[in-house]
């Protein structure tokens, strides 16, 4: 069933028919798409997406309330697990991530401080594809005009005001990987990641690259192409490099990103509190005065009171702490303070 055009208007998909006596044919198929929400307990509660026909062959798909609903509730649990894969690969086993309301996500990260890697990590999407580009219009050409159908406009990452024609279906998508990890090109010695695909895209990767010696295609990450490399020859191992200006720090994080998954929607930042041991401090230097005070009131009374014996027995009581310090210092032992508001 062919179609003139396509494109989003507001929250929904409308689609042009080319034939209007094949709309209703159309319409059939689309509804296809439909999937019932609810559960066998619950029972349903509706269609997660509506189609209408319009005049003229158009139809309209737009997702419904409880659609919407499903998908932030889907979309917030899998952020959840890739949240909690990208903080864990930061190299802690107490960090605390739940979720908080309808569309949060709680991160509690004890003994960190500095924030900066936590949300750089956090703040990326980091959904990596692998696209083939056109090959004979250029990106410039196409924003001057209209991208062909089934290709589209993508920025560079790297050069302002660039921009590559590609594919939109990707080849390899970057939830085919299972291997992201920094390193450093061998002939320039610049920061690298290097990757491996599932058997899948490995499959996949091997043949585009087999039918396209010698023709380039783009790494996009987060809608920007990171690189647009000329395949020399087929790759069929499953494995590659990506290329670009990373500094050390930048090509960690991006592996972290890359080997936690994607998330399938941005996180915004919208609070943050840094929590310090204030009390504890206080309560450490109010203790210690506490002791020296007490320590020294308590020498006085007793050499006061008893004269040699108690200067004796204030002796023994410090060989006897000294004692203790160094036993629970050999046991690795703890000394706690309870502390109450």
């Amino acid at each position: 069933i062919g179609f003139t055009g396509i494109g989003i208007q507001g929250t929904a998909v409308q689609v042009r028919i080319a034939k209007p006596e094949e709309t209703d044919a159309a319409v059939k198929e689309l509804r296809g798409m439909i999937q019932q929400l609810g559960s066998a307990l619950l029972g349903t509660i509706g269609n997660d997406i509506d189609v209408q026909k319009g005049e003229g062959g158009l139809i309209t798909v737009q997702p419904t309330e409880a659609g919407m609903q499903q998908r932030i509730s889907n979309a917030i649990s899998a952020s959840i697990e890739t949240v909690r894969r990208r903080v864990d690969n930061m190299g802690t086993a107490e960090a605390s991530v739940i979720r908080q309301g309808r569309d949060r996500i709680l991160v509690q990260f004890p003994g960190l401080q500095d924030t900066a890697q936590l949300k750089t990590i956090l703040g990326e999407t980091a959904r990596l594809s692998f696209h083939e580009e056109h090959p004979s219009i250029t990106g410039e050409e196409a924003k001057a005009t209209r991208p062909p159908p089934g290709y589209r406009v993508y920025p560079s990452a790297e050069r302002e005001g660039f921009a590559y024609l590609l594919r939109e279906t990707p080849v390899v998508r970057g939830d085919q990987l299972i291997d992201a990890q920094p390193g450093f090109d061998q002939r320039t010695n610049e920061p690298i990641i290097s990757f491996r695909f599932n058997q899948s895209g490995a499959r996949q990767f091997g043949k585009f690259t087999s039918d396209n010696v010698g023709r380039p295609f783009a790494i996009v990450l987060d809608d920007k192409v990171l690189s647009s490399p000329v395949i020399r020859e087929p790759i069929l191992g499953g494995s590659g490099q990506i290329s670009g200006s990373f500094t050390i720090e930048s090509a960690n994080n991006l592996a972290i990103q890359l080997r936690s998954g994607a998330l399938p929607a941005k996180l915004t930042i919208v609070e943050e509190r840094t929590v310090g041991p204030s009390l504890g401090a206080d309560s450490i230097e109010a203790g210690r005065t506490a002791g020296i005070i007490g320590g020294l009131a308590t020498i006085v009374m007793t050499v006061v009171a008893y004269g040699t014996f108690g200067l004796l027995a204030v002796f023994g009581l410090i060989i006897n702490g000294l004692l203790i310090v160094a036993l629970m210092s050999v046991m690795g032992s703890t000394l706690t303070l309870p502390v109450s508001e």
